[in-house]
């Protein structure tokens, strides 16, 4: 495989992935090995109840050098260590924590995900499963960590979304924020976080972002080394936010990188909540945005009711669908879950305007988490579980009003996630055995 195709795959796959010893031996190039199994398998250290290994550390170091093509010294190995340890501790945390929930994915999804990587680098299945293993990986490893992304990912947008709901009243503000920037310079922001939960992780997490600037400075992939390394929901995008005001950015990050070239790095820089390492790769003049309504995918399961319905009519199909609605967990489940909901009629709207739909289903529209089903929801029709499957808000120099209200909310929803996480790490018994 050339040399930028196995980069390309590895920023895919190296951010979150925990190796089998079996496989080890297979991997061809890899200095540093641990010397015995038994070393391999000693504790590095125990997240409340959970294990990690020194050979996760190890493979995880191996594959962060890979994705951002480093040269595998003892010298790289010490200066990314810390938070190599730092992120698998996460990755724990987070399991657990979608675990305690009774997040539950679907081995499907994982496959999808899987398929997807192996499609991303041109490669079948078959082939992909063939790279990992000359390169010591196994699939079901893979898998797992696959798994762990989407548990977390589903907790997220389950437990944290639905408390964010964005009026019209920000949307119209953020519009009128949007018109009047117009002529000003929007960056294309690719940034790496590193969060600091405690005063005296200060020094420790400061000298972790001095590390990742001399890897970068050393012709590291910035991008490989966000996805590894960033703790925040951008690692999921190799540290890419997409076009930003200088408004729309951590304070902090913005007063730095007007003042800098466009490619040319900044940090670490301490900002709200941790230190930020960032970059803008290019610039260009904002535009008018148009704030039309955009447009959702819509699947409905109705229960029917008259218009004057009497009131225990009502209160039947609210408990009716009530009781449906944990059951769905993805727009796919639909049709399944319809054959079990009789009398409520199964309706795939498709896309359609946001005000097209009826008043009382807007606000849903524009702020329900894809995937999962609204609280019943009374219409001139009769009770309906709206699951939204999609939204479509036009191109980049257009945003709808649909577009706005899912941004605003992703940042929202970032700021929450990121308070989770912090939340876990300080009630979590753990301890370090390196």
């Amino acid at each position: 495989m050339p040399r930028n195709a196995m980069t390309r795959f590895f920023r895919h796959i190296a951010p979150r992935l925990v190796l089998g010893l079996g496989l080890l031996t297979a991997a061809t190039g890899l200095s540093g090995v641990p010397a015995t199994a038994q070393d391999s398998m000693r504790i590095a250290a125990v997240v409340n109840e959970d294990i990690i290994s020194e050979l996760d550390i190890f493979m995880r170091l191996r594959l962060a050098m890979l994705s951002a093509q480093l040269e595998d010294t003892p010298e790289t190995r010490e200066r990314l260590m810390p938070q190599v340890l730092r992120n698998l501790i996460d990755d724990r945390l987070k399991l657990q924590e979608a675990k305690r929930e009774g997040i539950r994915v679907n081995p499907a999804d994982v496959d999808k995900r899987i398929n997807q990587i192996a499609e991303r680098n041109n490669m079948s299945r078959e082939q992909m499963e063939e790279f990992l293993r000359g390169n010591g990986v196994l699939i079901e490893a893979l898998a797992d960590q696959m798994n762990a992304e989407l548990s977390w990912a589903r907790l997220v947008q389950r437990k944290l979304r639905p408390r964010i709901t964005i009026t019209d009243q920000e949307i119209n503000d953020e519009a009128r924020r949007m018109r009047a920037t117009v002529g000003q310079n929007e960056y294309k922001l690719y940034q790496i976080f590193l969060a600091v939960d405690a005063p005296d992780q200060e020094a420790q997490i400061r000298d972790s972002g001095e590390r990742l600037i001399e890897q970068l400075n050393a012709g590291a992939d910035f991008e490989s080394l966000a996805s590894e390394f960033s703790q925040d929901e951008g690692a999921l995008k190799g540290g890419d936010w997409g076009w930003l005001r200088l408004d729309q950015m951590e304070p902090a990050v913005a007063k730095e990188i007007q003042l800098v070239p466009a490619g040319q790095v900044i940090g670490p820089v301490r900002g709200t909540g941790g230190y930020y390492i960032a970059f803008a790769k290019e610039t260009r003049v904002a535009g008018a945005a148009d704030t039309a309504d955009g447009t959702v995918n819509v699947k409905l399961l109705l229960w029917p009711l008259a218009a004057n319905a009497a009131e225990n009519e009502v209160n039947r199909a609210i408990s009716q669908a009530q009781t449906i609605a944990p059951t769905i967990e993805s727009c796919a489940q639909m049709p399944e879950v319809a054959g079990n909901a009789a009398p409520a009629v199964y309706r795939e709207l498709g896309n359609v305007l946001v005000s097209d739909l009826p008043k009382e289903v807007r606000t849903t529209a524009i702020n329900q988490p894809i995937d999962l089903p609204s609280d019943p929801i009374r219409t001139s029709q009769g009770i309906g579980l709206y699951v939204i499957c999609g939204r479509e808000a036009g191109d980049e120099d257009a945003l709808s009003r649909t577009a706005i209200a899912d941004r605003l909310g992703q940042q929202r929803l970032e700021t929450l996630a990121r308070g989770y996480l912090s939340d876990l790490r300080r009630s979590a018994v753990i301890d370090i055995r390196l």
